[in-house]
């Protein structure tokens, strides 16, 4: 249950961008049905306002009561939940991030119903567009912040309980790191990755525990950036379009 209840403020961005991409906004465009608006003295940035307020006010309050409830069953013992901080579906859904990815998808909603003005494509747009800013900002999560590093012989070069873990592997008398990913075998077996090279000891790069909300603001910061972005660029086609 627990799995399944952490990939809701996952999914939620991606939803809220298809909602007010299509039926919020695109729907009335493709239809017409905002010239009544329109023609009741309600200018187009007041009507786009106007769409975004009630969601940009509920969804954010209900993903942080989600995110609370979320954090406040991990903390029990023995769940069969991902306890570790940095695994995707915990870090996806805990601090500020949850809240900050439902923002992107509001102002990406409302920017590709504006420019497509279809329901079916503007919603397609929507989702695409957030998913994928999703998965590329979880893809390069571990650079977002400075990581550590610990040398030493293969008993001392650990990351500490709790890490995440980026990067390990063997370092040679040149300083040249040669990672665990690519030259995992014994040193006894001479891997053709080892070939002419005196190992000296080992490495390991990893962010500790500490690091949980330097890496949670970062991400959030880019993803409230991209949503102002989306948000200007939105009032801005509106504004060329209809004035």
């Amino acid at each position: 249950m627990f799995d399944y209840a952490a990939l809701v403020p996952a999914v939620l961005p991606v939803l809220a961008g298809m909602f007010v991409a299509g039926p919020m906004i695109a729907r009335g465009l493709e239809s017409g049905t905002f010239k009544v608006s329109w023609t009741q003295s309600v200018p187009p940035a007041h009507w786009l306002a106007a769409k975004l307020a009630v969601p940009a006010a509920l969804l954010p309050a209900g993903t942080a009561v989600l995110t609370a409830v979320l954090a406040r069953a991990r903390s029990y013992p023995h769940m069969p939940y991902p306890a570790q901080w940095y695994e995707p579906p915990v870090f996806n859904a805990s601090g500020v991030l949850p809240l900050a990815s439902t923002l992107l998808g509001l102002s990406v909603g409302a920017l590709a119903g504006l420019l497509i003005r279809r329901t079916v494509a503007a919603m397609g747009a929507a989702a695409l567009t957030t998913g994928a800013v999703t998965v590329a900002l979880t893809a390069v999560r571990g650079s977002l912040w400075p990581a550590r590093t610990v040398t030493g012989t293969p008993e001392t070069a650990r990351a500490p309980d709790g890490a995440w873990t980026l990067d390990n592997g063997r370092i040679t008398d040149t300083g040249e790191r040669l990672s665990a990913d690519t030259c995992w075998q014994p040193v006894s077996e001479h891997p053709a990755c080892l070939s002419g090279k005196t190992v000296t000891g080992e490495y390991a790069d990893y962010h500790p525990a500490s690091h949980f909300w330097p890496l949670q603001l970062v991400e959030a910061g880019i993803l409230l950036a991209l949503a102002a972005l989306a948000l200007v660029l939105a009032f801005r086609v509106l504004r060329r379009r209809h004035g």
